[in-house]
């Protein structure tokens, strides 16, 4: 199970149902590297502002505004999402090319020009259709569940000293 901490930033009634916002923040891959002070990569990183991800989901704790929650994806589905990602337009690119090398000259389109553009389209179709079929997987398999929710954070905590 990948693990991400975020903020609950809103809460919202939507259909007699209790919808909450939460924002996790981005994180760039330098900051955890050990060799980012000397790499201008992590320089550059530092310069752009960090990025927050704002999620719905529907809950029916009892929530505040700035609490804590962990959110959570199983590692299958991640792999799953980025096979679908990354693998499936790669392979209609290969597909589309050895498919359009064979078919183009037989309707007279010779030119590799003809050959590069038919298998950028082909590419660019699937990777459509991919992004289509993830979004409408929308509070799916593909999308982070709620694992816990932290107690809000008391600022003033007194001791007492015996």
């Amino acid at each position: 199970m990948v693990e991400e901490i975020g903020v609950i930033h809103a809460i919202e009634q939507r259909n007699n149902q209790q919808v909450i916002v939460v924002e996790t923040q981005i994180k760039s891959t330098c900051g955890s590297c050990e060799a980012q002070s000397n790499c201008a990569t992590g320089s550059i990183a530092k310069v752009f502002a960090t990025k927050h991800e704002r999620l719905r989901f529907q809950l029916n704790d009892i929530v505040e505004v700035g609490q804590k929650v962990s959110l959570g994806i199983p590692e299958e589905n991640l792999l799953k999402a980025s096979v679908m990602v990354y693998c499936l337009p790669l392979l209609a690119l290969v597909v589309s090319a050895l498919l359009g090398q064979s078919t183009l000259p037989l309707v007279g389109l010779d030119a590799e020009v003809w050959l590069i553009l038919f298998s950028a389209i082909c590419s660019y179709l699937t990777f459509r259709f991919v992004r289509r079929y993830l979004s409408r997987a929308d509070q799916g398999e593909f999308y982070p569940r709620i694992l816990k929710v932290f107690p809000l954070e008391i600022d003033n905590i007194h001791i007492k000293q015996v």
